[in-house]
């Protein structure tokens, strides 16, 4: 089931890698070394808004509903440009 999985998604297109280094970087100046065995989620909208930012496992529920309600107050873009 997917809430006992570690991510849903794999990171993919360019300026991902750098992206995830710096808010790794920035989650250890903030949280301490034990973020690099915790982990951080980065949880992006089907807009490609970046909608929270964390360090742990994530409680998947809420973030499903936070996105649910985030994406209902806006329009839909269209990513059919990330199918390649």
């Amino acid at each position: 089931m997917w809430e006992t999985q570690p991510y849903v998604a794999q990171p993919v297109g360019a300026g991902w890698d750098e992206y995830i280094e710096a808010e790794m970087n920035d989650a250890v100046k903030q949280n301490g070394i034990l973020v690099k065995q915790d982990g951080i989620a980065i949880v992006v909208a089907n807009t490609g808004e970046i909608i929270r930012r964390g360090v742990g496992k994530v409680p998947w529920r809420s973030m499903v509903e936070e996105l649910e309600n985030k994406v209902k107050e806006e329009p839909l873009v269209d990513l059919g440009f990330l199918q390649g």
